[in-house]
């Protein structure tokens, strides 16, 4: 019995291990993508649900249907998501020194070296302040596990996406840092924070695979440069994200985002 074929298709590709690699990434980016516009649509049938300016006669069993089809989703995405976590892991395992990029040196600003053995954990997100940014009063959200002193077997991930909705238009875009390019310092002296509080600044340098996709056009992504700023002002927290690239396209300044939902937190050894 012979091996199924599709005829007429002589798949010939010309790539390397690293291109390879780079699109592997680029791969759990889109699935990432689509993950948040799955949990973003239930979250949106809720409301409509709930909304009793539209819907005047919902019935409780309705409610609790509604309720349930919403759990079954997000129990699903949440096994996709450890499906998606072991996938980063495996090829985080292939990387054995850091990705050479072709771009000039990133034009970021610097910042002191201070303190490495930070910890930064958890989810945070808030809305965008730079009024230059395409992005400017869409969502950014953090999700990291960042221990650079932990065990070297222990994973580490940085992931920040961002989405804009204006009318029927959706921008959306997603960076994974690469683990083995993270550095993390925590300077003395730190702001944006009131003189009335002690901030402690948090700071991650890296490289990372980020993708952009808008409505009507092809997913573009590329390997870019970042600094992530965490400000810990005791009652509440910032972070601002920088991005840099030869490409204009993937430049990007959140300005200084308050965190207004999350768990987000730095710590000290």
């Amino acid at each position: 019995m012979s091996l199924p074929n599709i005829p007429n298709i002589t798949p010939i590709i010309t790539i390397d291990r690293e291109e390879a690699l780079t699109m592997l990434l680029a791969s759990i980016a889109l699935e990432e993508m689509g993950l948040a516009h799955i949990i973003n649509a239930e979250g949106e049938k809720i409301q409509y649900v709930l909304n009793t300016e539209i819907n005047k006669s919902v019935s409780i069993q309705e409610i609790q249907e509604i309720n349930q089809g919403v759990e079954r989703v997000i129990r699903s995405t949440t096994k996709l998501q450890m499906l998606l976590q072991e996938k980063l892991e495996n090829i985080i395992s292939l990387i054995h020194q850091r990705p050479q990029c072709s771009e000039p040196p990133c034009s970021c600003p610097t910042e002191p070296q201070g303190k490495p053995d930070c910890i930064l954990t958890g989810f945070g997100e808030g809305c965008l302040t730079n009024k230059s940014d395409i992005f400017y009063g869409g969502i950014a959200s953090v999700e990291s596990s960042v221990c650079p002193s932990c065990n070297q077997g222990a994973p580490q991930s940085l992931k920040y996406t961002l989405c804009k909705k204006g009318g029927s238009q959706v921008i959306s875009a997603i960076l994974l840092a690469i683990p083995e390019s993270l550095e993390v310092y925590c300077p003395q002296k730190s702001q944006p924070c009131s003189s009335r509080e002690e901030p402690e600044l948090l700071i991650i340098k890296g490289q990372g695979i980020m993708a952009i996709k808008e409505v009507g056009q092809k997913l573009v992504q590329c390997t870019v440069r970042f600094i992530f700023r965490f400000w810990d002002c005791g009652c509440h927290a910032k972070f601002q994200m920088t991005i840099c690239n030869s490409n204009p396209q993937f430049n990007h300044n959140s300005g200084v985002v308050s965190v207004k939902s999350g768990n987000l937190k730095k710590k000290c050894r």
